[in-house]
C-alpha cells in the first residue's frame, strides 16, 4: 500500500481568472452531464497519491447518478446508516473513480466494523473510512486486518488524533465545520508528513482557506440529483412559458 503527499500546495491566494487551462482540447462524452464537476480551485491542492494515482478531489456522496457523472478524482461514500456490503457493491458498480467507503465508527460499532472493512477490500474499494467516534483501537484493528488505506475522520487536533495516526490511519480527514482550516493548520504543524483530507466548504474562498492551511486534498459535496432535476425543470418551465407567450 503506497500513500504519499506533496507538501507544496499551489496556492497562496486564489484568483478565478488566473486558472487558465493550457494544452490540447479536452475530450468529453457528448451524452454526459457537466453539472457534477468539481470546482477548479481544488486543483490547487498538492494531492494525495494512493497506489500511484494522485487524488485532489473527493466527492462526498452516495448518490449513484452523481457518482457516475462526477469528474472527482475519488468518491467518499459515507452514510448515516448501519453499513451493509450490498450498499458498497451498488456504489462500486457505478463508480468510475476510486471509492472510499464508510465502514462505521459511529452508528456501526464493534466487530461489524472490521467485517465491513474486510468485505469492502474484497469487493474492490480503494479504502475505508472510519467516522469520528471510532476510537484508536478500532483504527488499529481495521489497519491491521486490511491492506487498504484507512481514512480516520477527526473533529479536533488532540491526543486522540495522535493515537489514531499511531494506530495506523493512512489519511486524516478533517471535518470540523467552520473550524476546519484551524484544525487542518494545527494538525499539519503536529504531523508534517500525514496526508490531510478536509472539507472545503461551498465557496472558493472557504476552499482556498483550507488549502492554504495545509490540506492536501478536499472533499466536495456535489448537488444531489433532486436539486439538479429541480433546476432543470425550472429551466424547462421557463422555456415553455416563453414559447407560449410567443404563440
Amino acid at each position: 500500500m503506497n500513500i504519499t503527499h506533496d507538501m507544496s500546495n499551489d496556492l497562496t491566494e486564489y484568483d478565478p481568472e488566473s486558472r487558465q487551462v493550457d494544452g490540447p482540447n479536452p475530450i468529453e462524452n457528448r451524452i454526459s452531464s457537466s453539472a457534477a464537476r468539481v470546482p477548479d480551485i481544488i486543483s490547487c491542492t498538492s494531492g494525495i497519491t494512493v497506489q500511484g494515482r494522485q487524488l485532489h478531489s473527493f466527492a462526498f456522496t452516495t448518490d449513484a447518478a452523481i457518482i457516475r457523472n462526477t469528474n472527482a478524482d475519488a468518491i467518499l461514500a459515507v452514510y448515516p446508516f448501519t453499513g451493509e456490503p450490498v450498499i458498497t457493491q451498488a456504489l462500486l458498480t457505478v463508480a468510475q473513480a476510486p471509492l472510499f467507503v464508510g465502514v462505521g465508527g459511529g452508528t456501526t460499532t464493534g466487530p461489524r466494523v472490521i467485517q465491513l472493512a474486510m468485505m469492502a477490500e474484497m469487493q474492490g474499494a480503494a479504502g475505508v473510512v472510519l467516522n469520528a467516534p471510532a476510537p484508536p483501537s478500532t483504527v488499529y484493528d481495521v489497519a491491521r486486518i486490511t491492506n487498504t488505506p484507512v481514512i480516520a475522520t477527526v473533529l479536533t487536533c488532540d491526543d486522540e488524533l495522535d493515537e489514531k495516526i499511531e494506530a495506523g490511519a493512512s489519511i486524516i480527514n478533517v471535518a470540523a465545520g467552520r473550524r476546519t482550516p484551524d484544525v487542518v493548520q494545527q494538525t499539519r504543524q503536529r504531523h508534517p508528513s500525514i496526508p490531510l483530507l478536509a472539507s472545503g466548504g461551498s465557496t472558493d474562498e472557504s476552499m482556498a482557506e483550507t488549502i492554504v492551511a495545509g490540506a492536501n486534498a478536499l472533499t466536495w459535496t456535489p448537488p444531489n440529483a433532486q436539486e439538479m432535476q429541480r433546476s432543470m425543470m425550472m429551466r424547462y418551465r421557463g422555456e415553455s412559458t416563453g414559447d407560449n407567450m410567443q404563440h
